[in-house]
Formats: C-alpha cells, sequence, structure tokens
C-alpha cells in the first residue's frame, strides 16, 4: 500500500467517524425539535394553568424565570417582558393579558423547536458528505467539492442569522477557501493519474 493510500483510507476512516457523530447528533437535534414542538403546544393549550403553575414554582423557589444564578449571570437572552404584550386582535389579546407566560413561553418553545428541527436538516447535508467522500475513489472530484460548498454555504447562512453577520461572512470565506483547496486537489489529482 503506498503513501496516498493510507492518506485515503485515513480519510475514509475520519469520514466514517463523522458520519457517525453526525447522525448522532442528528437524532439529538429530532427529538429536541419534537419536543420543543410538543412542550410548545402543551404550554399554548394549557394557557392560564400555566402561568399558575409558573407564578407557584417561582414563589416556591423551584424555578427562576431570571438569566442569573445568584449574583452571577448565566447567559444572556433578553426575553421580553411578558405584561408587555400587545396585539390589534381582540381574542389574543384577551389571551395575553389573562396568560401572557404560557404564549411567551409556548412561543420561545416552537421557535427553538424550529431551529433543531432547521440543525437537523444541516446534519443531515452533513452526513451525505461524510458518506459521498467514504465511497468515492478520492475526495477531489467535483460532485464532493460542490456538495461540501453546497454545505457550507448553508452553514454560514445560518451562522448570518443566529450568530452574527460577522461570523457568517467569516463562514463565507472559509467556504471560498475550501472550493479553492477541493478545486486544486482535483487539478493534481487529475495530474497524478495522467502520469500513472
Amino acid at each position: 500500500m503506498n503513501e496516498a493510500d493510507v492518506k485515503i483510507a485515513r480519510i475514509k476512516k475520519s469520514c466514517h467517524a463523522g458520519k457517525v457523530v453526525s447522525n448522532i447528533l442528528f437524532i439529538v437535534a429530532i427529538i429536541g425539535s419534537i419536543a420543543g414542538l410538543v412542550a410548545g403546544i402543551w404550554i399554548f393549550a394549557s394557557g392560564r394553568s400555566f402561568d399558575d403553575m409558573l407564578i407557584q414554582a417561582e414563589e416556591a423557589g423551584y424555578v427562576s424565570t431570571t438569566d442569573k444564578i445568584g449574583t452571577a449571570k448565566l447567559f444572556s437572552i433578553d426575553l421580553m417582558d411578558a405584561e408587555q404584550l400587545e396585539s390589534d386582535i381582540p381574542a389574543l389579546q384577551e389571551a395575553m393579558d389573562d396568560h401572557p407566560n404560557s404564549i411567551m413561553y409556548g412561543f420561545y418553545s416552537i421557535v427553538m423547536a424550529i431551529y433543531a428541527a432547521t440543525f437537523a436538516v444541516l446534519l443531515k447535508l452533513i452526513n451525505s458528505v461524510f458518506a459521498m467522500i467514504e465511497n468515492e475513489d478520492t475526495p477531489f472530484t467535483d460532485k464532493i467539492r460542490k456538495r461540501v460548498t453546497l454545505v457550507l454555504i448553508i452553514s454560514s447562512g445560518l451562522l448570518f442569522f443566529t450568530m452574527s453577520a460577522a461570523v457568517g461572512l467569516l463562514g463565507l470565506l472559509m467556504t471560498w477557501a475550501v472550493n479553492a483547496i477541493l478545486d486544486y486537489g482535483k487539478t493534481l489529482q487529475i495530474q497524478s493519474d495522467e502520469t500513472l
């Protein structure tokens, strides 16, 4: 086995590991999406009883609706004040006046379910890249380069909208670099094949 074959075998082995990990994370994301959706629907359906349970649990010290533990701030998510929810639709305004926490937390749960579902789709795309590389003779093909570029562009877009524009733009620059590297590798592969 020559050096090139050893390196290709290492690439295939790492892609197999990536495929296994992305499958596990895909399952976790699907479970998270389903759990968020079910929780959101349950919270919406609970209405006033959810607000009452939340108030009782907060007064008993079981839960906290702040993002602080003691004097330390755990994370920074600015949740809107449930009491300030407003709507032009009379029935919705009445529900928000009666049980604002169930509306707000139900909405947040469903949004988290959508994020988890989006992450699951991205993980499935990543898994397909690993599977494709594992099954090909060489990772330097147009098919693989296009799929890797597609996945990186989608990832950059998600980073742009979920983290920041700077992180998304950095992801696009990384996509450009990886695309150029794979294109150069394909050229070298063709030259190597021609010399054999």
